[in-house]
């Protein structure tokens, strides 16, 4: 049967595409969500870092949490925020916690950071499908 060009079977794979969609959608917000409480965390511990202390467990948990968002932020369409927890990871793993001025930056990271996961993802079209957006 064919009803204004469309085969009987399209409107099944058009139905079956929109519910992966929704899938895919589900589980980039869940997340989205599960980053945006990594960076809470390591919001927590730079607001614990005033006078340029963190023991090694602490800094070896916030090196993990910033990694973490690395992969995550990136894989779920935030390529921006991924870039900005990597400068965080690099921020935990070099230590000299005492200067001020790269605690300050760290804090910007991770300032813009939490805004790029507040915003929609920007998902890259796979090259079967040029269509796909977000």
């Amino acid at each position: 049967m064919v009803i204004a060009g469309m085969r009987s079977g399209d409107s099944a794979d058009k139905l079956r595409a929109e519910r992966l969609r929704a899938r895919v959608r589900s589980i980039g917000d869940h997340a989205r969500s599960v980053n945006l409480g990594r960076a809470g965390r390591l919001a927590d511990v730079l607001a614990t870092m005033g006078g340029g202390r963190l023991d090694d467990d602490q800094r070896e948990a916030a090196t993990d949490l910033a990694h973490q968002l690395v992969g995550s932020a990136g894989t779920f369409g935030f390529a921006g925020a991924s870039q900005l927890a990597a400068e965080l990871e690099r921020f935990f793993t070099d230590g000299a916690f005492d200067d001020q001025a790269r605690l300050t930056t760290a804090q910007q990271q991770l300032h813009e950071l939490q805004q790029e996961l507040s915003a929609e993802p920007v998902y890259q079209a796979d090259e079967d499908e040029p269509g796909l957006t977000n």
